[in-house]
């Protein structure tokens, strides 16, 4: 009779699976478990200013939900905030990072108007203007909620984001839409780079 006894390795390896498994659904639960109703986004959602989505999910990250594509601002006239990533944690009522592109430098008390108050002090909120000289770079402050103004001429704001905030650009290219926004919000929430404080009616001057 042959040997009926377990091998112990197989063994091991069955447990490992198994353990691997039971992670894996945990983590998935964790990640279906943020709506976008429950974050600073249900608002943004329901007036429907969350356009042409590339990612309009939950992240890799347990609690966070991300946002990839254009933000209404206004109707009438139409200006949209431009290649946008955006972030929130599940039950916050605010935007824990927004980056985007505008077309004038103008159209800011109007971003910040919509956004109102799902933006808070200490966020991560990088605006880049194409009318603004290439040498100018700014943090300006509404209502008490600072934003990094930047420009930006013939590059993307990922492009800007990747290189604002010292990422590997090999590494990213390997990640799907989700782990790149985790990627970028990680990084923008280190960042404590300080620029020129100025007003808003300063800026227009400088225009």
């Amino acid at each position: 009779m042959g040997d009926a006894r377990e091998n112990p390795l197989q063994t091991n390896v069955s447990v490992a699976k198994v353990s691997k498994c039971f992670w894996e659904l945990a983590e998935n639960r964790k990640l279906a478990m943020t709506s976008i109703e429950s974050t600073a986004f249900g608002r943004l959602e329901s007036e429907g200013r969350l356009l042409k989505p590339a990612h309009k999910a939950p992240t890799h990250r347990p609690g966070r939900f991300g946002f990839r594509g254009e933000i209404a601002v206004s109707l009438d006239p139409q200006v949209n905030l431009a290649a946008a990533f955006a972030a929130a944690q599940d039950g916050e009522a605010t935007l824990s990072f927004l980056a985007g592109s505008l077309g004038s430098y103008k159209q800011l008390p109007a971003l910040v108007e919509m956004l109102g108050e799902s933006v808070r002090p200490g966020g991560k909120y990088f605006i880049y203007v194409a009318d603004l000289d290439r040498a100018s770079r700014y943090q300006i402050s509404f209502n008490g909620v600072s934003l990094y103004v930047l420009p930006i001429d013939d590059t993307t704001v990922y492009n800007e984001l990747i290189d604002f905030l010292y990422l590997d650009k090999t590494k990213m290219k390997k990640y799907d839409t989700a782990e790149k926004l985790d990627v970028i919000v990680d990084g923008a929430e280190k960042y404590d780079q300080a620029y020129e404080a100025i007003s808003y009616e300063e800026g227009l001057k400088r225009l």
